[in-house]
């Protein structure tokens, strides 16, 4: 017996544009004279929480993208890459990125994967 997955879809779409609400909010309210390692912390699960759904559901290309974010936001938590303005606005766009693909899917499109690689390669370039 196979159970169809499509069933959830919307409900992960939801969920993911309202991580992305709360990701874009908490990268729009880091204040960078007083490091918030909570805040860092949902930001982050933000971006884990979306990985995890996309790759259940075999959206791989969002879910690479979402495990990139993941792991400079990670790095960025544990202040191994710095919490800057650079920083946080090639965050802020990366999650506009990946709003955008969550939304390709929304409307049963397809996600450019090569446009997806090329935007993380740059995400992955530009964060010091």
């Amino acid at each position: 017996m196979s159970v169809d997955m499509s069933q959830f879809h919307d409900v992960l779409f939801e969920e993911c544009l309202e991580h992305l609400d709360i990701m874009k909010l908490g990268l729009e309210s880091i204040d960078l004279d007083d490091f918030n390692k909570e805040k860092m912390n949902t930001i982050y699960r933000g971006a884990h929480t979306i990985k995890g759904g996309c790759a259940m559901l075999e959206f791989h290309t969002v879910s690479n993208y979402a495990k990139e974010m993941e792991v400079l936001l990670g790095e960025m938590r544990d202040q191994t890459k710095q919490t800057n303005p650079e920083n946080i606005a090639v965050m802020l766009e990366s999650v506009e990125f990946l709003r955008a693909m969550i939304t390709t899917l929304q409307n049963k499109e397809v996600v450019d994967d090569a446009n997806a690689v090329a935007h993380c390669a740059k995400m992955q370039a530009a964060i010091i």
